[in-house]
């Protein structure tokens, strides 16, 4: 009996230290795909300084309207309305490094599956569940920009023809200023799940 526990207790052993490494493989090409993920992120950082200009641009030209004769105004809100499609334009290209980023996420999908360790698989799961949420919680924040942007422009197109009148700019106005107080909600929510990502990303980075 005593030969035989032993070697029971051999084999029992060579399967825990197989497990572990198992789970090492799986956690260490898990994180891969996940940095991958990140790096199909960089064009982001590009994108936002571009918004960001354009958006202190925006701001110059819809400052320069008050004051202006009629003329002088509709020249401007063309001018806006052509600031409006560059930022349209610019934020595609964060929306497409986001998608590229949330296909590779999926592709580590299946070594959260293979690991065996339920501590380690809870942490990492944990992880797998923060990104999904910054995945999500960008959606609503890209929804949320595009409306504003879509009522700037609505705004400012029909501040450059020739039969707006005061009444209709005012609502159209107030579109605007309620699109913004939408975004601020949703971005809030994008910027506490990234800040998720990276807390989490650090719990599983040292599983290592």
């Amino acid at each position: 009996m005593k030969l035989k526990l032993g070697i029971g207790a051999l084999l029992a052993s060579t399967v825990l230290v197989a497990g572990c490494t198992i789970d090492k493989d799986e956690i260490k090409d898990y994180n891969e795909k996940i940095q991958q993920a990140f790096d199909k992120e960089k064009p982001v950082s590009s994108v936002g300084k571009k918004l960001n200009d354009l958006e202190q641009e925006k701001q110059k030209l819809v400052e320069e309207i008050n004051g202006k004769d009629q003329q002088e105004a509709k020249e401007t809100s063309q001018k806006i309305v052509g600031n409006v499609k560059d930022r349209q334009e610019a934020f595609e290209k964060e929306e497409q490094a986001l998608d590229n980023s949330e296909k590779e996420f999926k592709k580590a999908q299946k070594h959260l599956d293979n690991i065996s360790d339920k501590d380690k698989k809870k942490e990492v799961k944990e992880l797998n569940d923060a990104l999904k949420d910054k995945y999500k919680a960008h959606d609503d924040y890209a929804k949320s920009y595009k409306n504003i942007m879509s009522k700037e422009k609505d705004l400012f197109e029909y501040g450059a023809g020739d039969q707006a009148n005061q009444e209709e700019m005012n609502q159209k106005t107030e579109a605007v200023s309620k699109s913004y107080k939408d975004m601020d909600k949703s971005f809030n929510k994008y910027k506490d799940a990234m800040e998720k990502v990276n807390k989490e990303k650090q719990d599983v980075d040292n599983l290592n």
